[in-house]
């Protein structure tokens, strides 16, 4: 890190909190809260030491221009405050996950800041765990052979656990591209993830690139249901992973064998704490002209593109 970085939570909910211990453990400075709400900002304010607070983003961008900006809103409200504070000339954004809902928003994003200079970022902080990076070295490695299909099951809706289910999966393959989607969904109730309707239940068959296919589903079966956990099979052996641990059996493990992390998993953050700091550590780097991101919102648009396929496909029943 060159020199000392500023930050700015818009929206001071639940997942903010995680935002501001990765940016303190980061040694980046939260100058500034944005909320309509006052009794959030004062709490915020109050807990974390934070100088300045603001009822909206067009206050914050008036008053101030912090280097990096996290987007902590609810997910429709995602977009306005990425591509407000693009405009305003910040360095960097995090915004939380889903990316958008709808294409058309995604590349919005990307497009506004890729013209203004900004480094979006998707939160899809769970890249930065030990046991994805311990998959995805055996994935490289070729430690099973051709990946040929993997397992995933969620619960809580595919725009909230989904969306980390999917990139996690994209991720530990090294993020190929997706060449057709089928999918089914179930909504009978009036069921609302963050004031946006969702499905009751939904599965996915999600073909990739070099054949590789994703199994994926939501909320039909709860056994072993995790954004974190998949199981990838290649024509020598299969991998198991979740954020915090992995192992692997092949032609030279004698049955699976764990593949040491050298870190205790009661230590390991998935959400907040390190990994959200290794995020904004990561996102520091790009600005000062280190490599892309692992979180950039290029990677992002293409599991929106996969969730959006997913509700499309269902609605107009074909691939």
């Amino acid at each position: 890190m060159k020199r000392k970085y500023t930050a700015a939570i818009i929206g001071c909910g639940d997942i903010a909190h995680h935002h501001v211990s990765g940016y303190k453990l980061a040694g980046i400075e939260v100058s500034a809260v944005v909320d309509p709400l006052k009794a959030a900002r004062d709490q915020f304010s109050s807990e974390y030491g934070i100088a300045a607070d603001y009822e909206s983003v067009e206050e914050l961008f008036s008053a101030e221009k912090p280097d990096i900006v996290s987007v902590c809103t609810w997910h429709l409200l995602h977009p306005g405050p990425t591509i407000a504070a693009a405009e305003a000339g910040v360095s960097g954004v995090i915004c939380e996950k889903p990316m958008a809902v709808g294409l058309d928003l995604a590349d919005q994003m990307i497009e506004t800041c890729e013209r203004h200079g900004t480094k979006l970022v998707i939160s899809h902080q769970r890249r930065f765990t030990p046991g994805w990076e311990k998959a995805r070295e055996l994935v490289v490695n070729g430690a099973i052979g051709k990946i040929e299909h993997v397992d995933s099951k969620v619960m809580q809706g595919l725009l909230n656990c989904g969306t980390h289910a999917i990139d996690g999966v994209r991720f530990v393959l090294g993020d190929p591209a997706t060449e057709w989607v089928m999918g089914a969904v179930e909504r009978k109730s009036e069921r609302f993830e963050r004031d946006t309707p969702i499905e009751d239940g939904s599965m996915g068959l999600i073909q990739l690139e070099d054949g590789i296919q994703i199994n994926f589903q939501s909320d039909l079966d709860p056994q072993k249901a995790s954004p974190g956990h998949f199981i990838f099979r290649g024509d020598r052996g299969f991998i198991e992973t979740t954020e915090t641990w992995t192992r692997l059996w092949n032609e030279k493990t004698n049955g699976w064998e764990d593949q040491g992390l050298g870190i205790e998993k009661e230590k390991i953050d998935v959400i907040g704490g390190m990994s959200n700091a290794r995020q904004a550590k990561e996102l520091v780097n790009w600005i000062e002209g280190g490599p892309e991101h692992r979180c950039s919102g290029r990677y992002a648009r293409a599991t929106v593109e996969i969730m959006m396929a997913i509700l499309e496909s269902a609605r107009r029943n074909q691939v």
